[in-house]
């Protein structure tokens, strides 16, 4: 048996074993993120609203987010197996509470450790894969090979919780996870070193504790803002209007604190890279877009009433998608295909992605109709993920290329939340527009509302069900079909939005010819998150 390279790892392990552990630390990390597959699913089971679990998962992100500044010195003061098995036990002790608790505020604060202990094992993954590359086309591969799974992950996950809901309740969720999280312990205590470490032990000075408070509490209470606002009518809230005074402060403390640090939790000289802060943008606005993925699947449940199970296929298409474009995406920028060029035509499978949704989008379809539509959001992502990573990495200079991990992976989660807030505010609008229109039409004095009130009677009736009952559900059938209605309409708008912002988006991309010549530069000092 051929021994490993990574010195981590005990020496009878091979190379293809130690690999296979690091990818089961990467895979479980993201498992929490399962809750939220089904959101009507922990809705039931914990009785909160539809915003309740939004935040519930911003704030399982936004702590990763945080924790991850702080992990990039923590980790090099433990010993990396018994930090990732402090990671683990933490987070099995999350699961056993969850599974014996059905109290939402429990569930809550447990996503907030869960989060830290994602950002942990992340953190792990990151440190044993990318400062041992030294060549740009390793680092390239492991770029698709890390983001691959993390963007197969959701559809992954998705998959398990639907098989695991369609036998059982919600909590046994956590059960499963418990069981992954006791295997992965006995795979690295019996694969890797006790002993070894990822560079000589640094001890905890100098680390910015205060600068981590403000930079979580920044994170949680936008996040709050951006999932709550619509609900509380944004700055009509007295609420609103403190948390987004309150986070003006914690910001302008934190920018002024980090400022004056020798050792800052985030060097914010990163922000005068040239392209670093396009980078950003970018990476912002492709989680925008990404984000926008949940209306359809709602769409799929709601008017189509597809079950779980029933919307595996799918997942399995996005999955497929994403692996083929990374694998194709990675072979053209190791040719040196601009970057730039490679991302105007992931924006490009993004923009015919909404255009072929458009077309299909009604009260009426098959589940197989929107197999290839989502294919193609699979191939976008995976087109677009890596080379954006690479362009906003490639402008950080080494001495503190880190810290363009650090605001990159921030600029996503700012990304995600902020789609959730266009998603809550821009339905909202859509449907109210697409209702009021609709209420103009069907009113008394439609000579077609009786008749066709009429007809579904008498369906009714001709199924068996007597006059009485046939009239008494017919009104409920035609408001059910006037609401699938109004829901379509209203997807078919927003799409038509995020349509228009695509093509602005390649547009811009075009006409921005300081980027255009973008080399790729992947120091070994740059470790994306």
């Amino acid at each position: 048996m051929q021994a490993h390279k990574i010195p981590i790892f005990k020496p009878w392990v091979s190379e293809w074993m130690a690999r296979s552990v690091i990818f089961a630390i990467l895979m479980t990390c993201l498992f929490s993120f399962a809750y939220y597959s089904s959101p009507v699913s922990a809705m039931g089971f914990y009785g909160v609203q539809a915003t309740d679990v939004q935040y519930a998962m911003v704030l399982l992100y936004g702590s990763t987010v945080a924790f991850l500044a702080l992990d990039f010195r923590i980790v090099k003061y433990f010993a990396p197996r018994k930090y990732l098995l402090i990671a683990l036990a933490i987070n099995a002790l999350c699961s056993v509470i969850c599974f014996h608790s059905k109290d939402w505020t429990l569930f809550v604060i447990c996503q907030f450790v869960q989060g830290i202990t994602c950002a942990l094992m992340s953190g792990i993954v990151l440190q044993l894969t990318f400062p041992r590359l030294q060549s740009t086309r390793a680092r390239v591969i492991a770029y698709s090979l890390l983001y691959g799974s993390i963007q197969i992950a959701v559809p992954f996950y998705s998959i398990y919780s639907s098989l695991v809901l369609h036998f059982y309740n919600f909590n046994w969720l956590f059960y499963g996870l418990i069981i992954i999280l006791i295997v992965l312990t006995l795979l690295v205590l019996l694969t890797m070193d006790s002993k070894a470490r990822f560079t000589k032990k640094i001890p905890l000075y100098q680390v910015d504790w205060v600068g981590y408070l403000f930079y979580v509490s920044f994170i949680l209470i936008l996040g709050y803002i951006l999932v709550y606002g619509r609900q509380l009518g944004w700055y009509d809230s007295c609420l609103i209007v403190l948390f987004s005074l309150g986070n003006l402060a914690i910001l302008t403390l934190f920018i002024v604190r980090e400022s004056k640090l020798k050792r800052p939790l985030i060097d914010l000289q990163i922000f005068k890279a040239k392209n670093f802060v396009i980078g950003l943008l970018l990476l912002f606005v492709f989680y925008i877009f990404k984000g926008s993925t949940g209306l359809a699947y709602g769409y799929l449940e709601v008017i189509l009433g597809n079950d779980p199970l029933s919307s595996i296929p799918i997942w399995i298409a996005v999955i497929s998608g994403t692996v083929l474009s990374m694998f194709i995406t990675s072979r053209f920028i190791l040719t040196g295909f601009n970057l730039i060029r490679i991302i105007i035509v992931g924006f490009g499978f993004m923009a015919l992605y909404y255009a072929y949704m458009l077309l299909f989008v009604s009260v009426q379809g098959e589940t197989m109709d929107f197999m290839l539509p989502m294919f193609i959001y699979g191939v976008a992502t995976g087109v677009l993920f890596v080379p954006i990573v690479s362009f906003t990495a490639s402008t950080a200079p080494p001495k503190i290329a880190i810290n363009a991990s650090l605001v990159g992976i921030l600029a996503r989660f700012t990304g995600f939340t902020t789609s959730l807030a266009l998603n809550n505010e821009l339905q909202l609008f859509a449907k109210s527009a697409v209702r009021e229109k609709v209420r103009e039409t069907l009113t008394e004095t439609n000579s077609q509302l009786p008749v066709t009130l009429l007809d579904i009677q008498n369906q009714y009736m001709n199924a068996g069900n007597d006059g009485y009952i046939a009239k008494g559900v017919s009104g409920g059938y035609f408001n059910q079909f006037v609401g699938q209605q109004i829901l379509a309409r209203a997807t078919r708008d927003y799409y038509d939005l995020m349509l228009l912002g695509v093509v602005c988006i390649i547009v811009i991309l075009l006409l921005l010819p300081q980027i255009q010549q973008v080399i790729l530069r992947l120091m070994k000092g740059n470790i994306p998150y």
